[in-house]
């Protein structure tokens, strides 16, 4: 290599400052944005790496071919301890984990928080260091509690922690001390301290404290435990199936074992593949975006070099006068365009720490600092550079390297339509891609307001849950009854309800069918509340009422409420026919219909209307929420006087709330950062295009002063130089127009298909971007035009 090359390239780029600055603007953006979108796929890779022999673990959750007998998520408790027993040559070790919610205190500081209440295996299974410890004792003895340290910072004030106690209650009210034994350090996020965005925890309990909680997760009854597996070397899980079939035979009932199949998750990729492989998805979404964005900063790199170096024509036509070889000279050029391009890089690397805060909010979790990134990223962006560099550089360092002797010298081009046809087609393209982003863009965001505020069949406007002690006995539900009726007498409240479930958090699951030993039974949704749920949400009743007391009596004859679904699906004409009637729960249970709600959405709009049925907490005696109307009017006023009560009420529980609002948000974190994603995706392209157009026109009007020069003495106004200048690059929008709306017809319809609630794709969702991106072209053009032609003519052609 010949590092005189190298020499004269820069001497060529400091020359060009300002153009250079210009044209390297788009390529920076671009780049910048493919740097971050890597850093967060290769982030959202790094979940689950740090566990102690991931590749063997495996999380045990369930199918079920009837709904409503479980879920998905958890397995039968007695499972994966089974499997180690009766096939140690298989299953080398498991961990099971009890998601419940405690109040923990620590003197006067109390906090409701999410505890895992697991086998001693945690530590030692997983490889989780402790700062203080022994991982195989730490959670052997039932009072024994093991903290992550942002739980022992938080109690505490530091990590040296061992010995100390900590108050936890259990769902009586009894509150007990145990005893720190063990602190976690840092870890990267795992699916074992973070299996779900609602089942998350910093404080472990060994599951020899199961008794004072009132658990048993050794039962083959509890189907609802998180399950963990880790199989012996060189074992697939397949070889698991016959062996959990014969156990689920042996001890459950004929009839879940004919239900029940075993769905055995690689915990390597569990993160990524959960939740319908949502985060996949998403990362997929944005690698394409990326693409786009480079495809036009590339694209804006190659006009201007063409542009920019018409100028160096009579430079190249010199040389090669003094006999310099046309290889010789796209060498060189070529050479230029790489090191520009690692200039591009090097001014992209303070521009990520900068914009990094911007998009750490984007995506919803902190993205890594530059010294965090493995040394391949750094590879993988020089080798990128590399292509950049190539791709954007070899067909301009071509083109000008072959121009003809006499045509450089002339300061022209050799086949000066079909360069044009090239740099046409290059700017449809950009000009298809920012189309396709923007429509894309706005459609995504069409679909988030509809869920956010969507009708969802209630009313979410000043509604907000509080958790509450958890007593389930009927002397916890009269104490929480009686705490209800204080609290409602407050006038900033106007409804309150004590339920187990939210709609956007329904967990409970059961069958309902209109006869007794039904075989078909249809699956529902089950929420278990008090009479006051259907006024506290603004769900509108169809027939009969929301249960016909709160009497606390589990002898007297359970009562149901349905909603309009359900009525359909068992077979009922109308709701009022319904009112009255018994209906049979999955058990065999009867109970009797006392009302009938218009349906409603229930947790998130991925699914269809699905049959729900509340049971009466007075009946049921489980529950967890506090749901909450306030009064129209201030809502911090509202908020601190509720809590000013709650403090007198329950001066031992925490008042810890969530606006309804913001917990729907939640539903929806990963449309979110998608849309988040391509807004930002959306002012890169529009940048580049203008960027583009902005260079393009701009040269142009340069390169033809004399003949602007003569039109502007015979009389040619501001709008006949508008037309000339601008009526191709509008035939070029209009055959993009052509192209990119039907793609981003096809592309929208595929995504919204993952939705059974979503937008309507009208004419007008796609006149929007055209219009806007008219109108942005437009004004450009007159600008540009306004600025460029702004000379005297005479001097212009004194000068030619």
């Amino acid at each position: 290599m010949n590092w005189h090359y190298f020499k004269i390239a820069w001497r060529n780029i400091s020359k060009r400052k300002l153009q250079n600055t210009i044209n390297l603007i788009g390529l920076i953006c671009g780049v910048t944005f493919i740097m971050l979108v890597g850093a967060f796929i290769w982030d959202a890779y790094q979940v689950n790496t740090e566990l102690r022999n991931k590749d063997q673990q495996f999380i045990l959750q369930s199918t079920y071919k009837t709904d409503g007998i479980g879920i998905p998520l958890t397995t039968i408790g007695a499972l994966p301890k089974a499997l180690h027993e009766e096939y140690p040559q298989l299953v080398a070790n498991y961990y099971r984990l009890d998601g419940l919610t405690c109040i923990i205190s620590n003197g006067s500081d109390n906090f409701e928080e999410g505890v895992s209440l697991g086998d001693p295996t945690l530590l030692s299974m997983f490889g989780f260091d402790l700062y203080e410890g022994n991982p195989k004792t730490a959670l052997e003895d039932p009072f024994s509690v093991v903290l992550t340290e942002k739980a022992a910072l938080k109690y505490f004030g530091n990590t040296h922690v061992l010995g100390k106690n900590i108050k936890i209650s259990n769902f009586r009210g009894d509150r007990h001390d145990f005893v720190v034994t063990g602190v976690i350090k840092p870890q990267l996020q795992n699916s074992v301290i973070e299996l779900t965005p609602a089942m998350q925890s910093d404080i472990f309990l060994p599951i020899a404290s199961e008794k004072y909680f009132g658990r048993n997760i050794d039962s083959w009854e509890n189907i609802y435990i998180a399950g963990f597996l880790e199989l012996r070397e060189g074992v697939k899980p397949d070889q698991l199936i016959n062996p959990i079939k014969d156990l689920v035979n042996k001890n459950m009932d004929p009839e879940f074992s004919k239900n029940y199949g075993p769905q055995i998750n690689p915990l390597s990729s569990y993160y990524l593949d959960d939740n319908n492989a949502a985060v996949k998805k998403m990362i997929k979404i944005l690698i394409y975006i990326s693409g786009f964005i480079l495809l036009m900063a590339i694209i804006n790199f190659i006009n201007f070099s063409i542009g920019q170096n018409i100028s160096r024509l009579k430079e190249i036509g010199v040389r090669k006068i003094m006999g310099a070889q046309s290889s010789q000279i796209a060498k060189q050029l070529l050479i230029e365009y790489i090191v520009l391009v690692f200039v591009v890089i090097l001014f992209c690397l303070p521009v990520y720490m900068l914009v990094k805060p911007v998009f750490d909010n984007i995506f919803m979790r902190n993205l890594p600092n530059l010294n965090e990134l493995p040394v391949y990223f750094y590879g993988a962006l020089f080798i990128l550079t590399l292509l950049i560099g190539l791709l954007s550089g070899i067909y301009p360092a071509l083109k000008l390297s072959k121009n003809g002797i006499l045509n450089s010298v002339k300061l022209q081009l050799n086949k000066v339509n079909k360069k044009n046809e090239v740099r046409k087609g290059l700017l449809f393209i950009q000009f298809s891609v920012a189309i396709i982003i923007l429509t894309s863009t706005l459609i995504i965001s069409k679909q988030i307001n509809l869920f956010i505020n969507g009708d969802m069949g209630y009313k979410k406007d000043y509604l907000l849950t509080v958790q509450v002690p958890r007593d389930w006995s009927v002397e916890g539900v009269q104490k929480m009854q009686t705490i209800q009726k204080e609290l409602s007498e407050l006038n900033e409240i106007k409804n309150i309800s004590l339920s187990y479930e939210t709609p956007n958090n329904i967990v409970g699951r059961t069958t309902i069918s209109s006869t007794s030993g039904n075989q078909n039974p249809i699956a529902s949704q089950m929420i278990t509340s008090d009479s006051q749920y259907g006024i506290t949400y603004e769900i509108p009743m169809v027939a009969g009422k929301f249960f016909s007391t709160n009497i606390v009596d589990s002898n007297r004859v359970k009562e149901i409420v349905l909603n309009k679904q359900a009525v359909q699906s068992l077979g009922f004409k109308s709701a009022d026919e319904i009112i009255g009637k018994n209906i049979f729960l999955d058990n065999d249970e009867p109970a009797i219909v006392t009302g009938v709600t218009e349906n409603f959405i229930a947790n998130s709009m991925h699914s269809a209307n699905t049959p729900i049925i509340w049971t009466n907490v007075s009946h049921n005696t489980i529950f967890r929420y506090f749901n909450i109307r306030l009064e129209a009017g201030s809502i911090a006023n509202s908020v601190d006087k509720l809590e000013k009560r709650w403090k007198e009420l329950m001066p031992d529980s925490p008042f810890q709330y969530q606006f309804i609002d913001d917990s729907i948000r939640k539903m929806y974190e990963t449309e979110l950062k998608l849309q988040k994603a391509s807004i930002s995706a959306t002012f890169i392209s529009l940048l580049i295009v203008c960027l583009g157009i902005s260079g393009l026109v701009s040269l142009a009007i340069k390169s033809r002063n004399k003949e602007v020069g003569m039109r502007k003495i015979l009389g040619a106004s501001l709008y006949d130089l508008l037309v000339l200048f601008s009526k191709e690059y509008y035939i070029i929008f209009i055959c993009s127009i052509i192209i990119a709306v039907p793609i981003s017809y096809l592309l929208m319809k595929i995504w919204l298909e993952n939705y059974e609630f979503r937008v309507d794709l009208s004419v007008f969702t796609f006149l929007g971007p055209v219009i806007l991106l008219t109108f942005l072209l437009s004004v450009l053009m007159f600008l540009i035009l306004v600025r460029t032609t702004r000379f005297n003519p005479i001097e212009k052609l004194r000068e030619e």
